[in-house]
């Protein structure tokens, strides 16, 4: 004989044996204790924090987790009543997060990510519980029905909470053109004084600056995208984005130092087709903050003509951001060094690879046999066959030809103007 089970509203539990702090509405909270218990309410109370510190990550301005969690509290409550599509109704809380939002100038975006990621922790809640372990239990098909009106509700409650933030609108575009403003002068070097707050990060932390170009502004969902990765490299961060023509900004900042293991896996991102983003170094304090902004701006001049599909980091273009400055020096510094190897046929590409790496390594054969995955016998022969073709040995102009192959790794353009190929 099947068992019949009991609802799988009353069945969540939480993954943790640490019971978060519930920072639900309390009429909310007192209902959902009576009506399901303890269990589903630490499950709201372990994914509505959870959910919150992606968001934040994201951008999410500073809202707590207690919408998020009031909502998802709610929504349990009005499926396990039964309650029809048209019945369902957004929580107060969620609802004053969204004009919340609104209001600091945070993009619509995140509020859309944050409804459709919300629904889908319900979703999957619902699958997880309704599939059960115990093949003698009968199945759950009102877990089903539920699954099937959350579907439906979800794009109308996002029309709801859109509605609320944009009723928001006309005091959020007050403050967010002052918010602009304030970091147009923060990167530009000047104080901003009581602004500190509009702005949403403490100054005397960590920032770590970016600028965006080809982007249609902040709400382009490459750049929301983009922001999203980086900020999950970087635990603890606070984002602000602003548009500044003729980029988009983004400024990651925290109370503690960016790690070099950090940076290493920003060089890793993959920056989204149509976007060149370049990062300044990280610094310390308010004055930090422009000059990661004016370094941000050298590095991009690299990333423009660079091939690269990771963002332009400024302690790793910096001596091609100086050459650069001066074009003609640049190509005559790149024709001098590697005179013989300007081609962008298979073996001139291979030499210059090698030589770059064999430079960068104090000219360890072994080094470079290892990371290319060849003979230290190989390395040897692509050095003399280097040296063979450009007509001089290596150690005559050691420094130089190490500048010229960094500028054309990372501003393989020069060589088409030297060259006259476009690939």
């Amino acid at each position: 004989m099947a068992l019949v089970r009991e609802p799988w509203t009353t069945r969540l539990r939480p993954r943790s044996n640490q019971v978060a702090r519930s920072s639900a509405a309390p009429d909310v909270l007192a209902r959902a204790l009576a009506v399901l218990g303890p269990g589903p309410v630490a499950w709201a109370a372990e994914s509505g924090a959870g959910l919150h510190a992606e968001l934040r990550r994201s951008g999410g301005g500073r809202t707590g987790s207690r919408g998020i969690e009031t909502e998802l509290l709610s929504l349990l409550l009005q499926l396990h009543e039964g309650r029809g599509v048209a019945e369902l109704r957004v929580a107060e809380a969620a609802l004053d997060d969204a004009r919340l939002l609104a209001r600091e100038g945070v993009s619509s975006t995140v509020l859309v990510e944050a409804v459709w990621r919300l629904h889908r922790l319900v979703q999957e809640a619902v699958v997880a519980t309704a599939r059960g372990d115990d093949l003698a239990e009968a199945p759950d098909r009102s877990a089903w029905d539920d699954l099937l009106r959350l579907a439906r509700y979800s794009e109308r409650a996002t029309r709801v909470l859109l509605a609320a933030y944009d009723d928001a609108g006309t005091w959020s575009d007050e403050r967010a053109a002052r918010r602009r403003e304030a970091v147009g002068r923060l990167v530009d070097g000047e104080s901003i004084g009581e602004d500190e707050e509009l702005v949403g990060v403490r100054l005397g932390g960590h920032h770590l600056v970016a600028t965006v170009a080809g982007s249609t502004g902040t709400d382009d969902p490459r750049v929301v995208r983009f922001a999203r990765e980086v900020s999950a490299l970087l635990p603890g961060c606070t984002l602000v984005t602003a548009a500044r023509t003729p980029e988009t900004l983004l400024w990651w900042s925290r109370a503690q130092p960016v790690t070099g293991p950090e940076l290493d896996r920003l060089r890793a991102v993959v920056v989204p087709d149509g976007l060149t983003v370049a990062l300044g170094d990280p610094h310390p304090g308010a004055p930090g903050v422009a000059q990661g902004y004016a370094e941000a701006r050298r590095a991009a001049s690299v990333a423009a003509v660079a091939q690269r599909p990771g963002p332009a980091l400024h302690a790793d273009v910096l001596l091609v951001s100086a050459l650069l400055a001066d074009p003609a020096a640049t190509r005559d510094l790149v024709s001098r060094e590697l005179t013989g190897v300007l081609g962008r046929d298979a073996r001139s590409v291979e030499l210059r690879q090698t030589l770059l790496l064999f430079l960068r390594s104090g000219g360890s054969r072994q080094a470079v046999a290892q990371e290319l995955g060849m003979a230290p016998t190989t390395v040897a022969y692509r050095v003399e066959r280097f040296e063979r073709l450009r007509g001089r040995r290596l150690q005559e102009s050691r420094l130089e030809t190490w500048a010229a192959l960094t500028v054309v790794d990372l501003a393989p353009a020069v060589l088409d103007e030297l060259t006259g190929s476009a690939g």
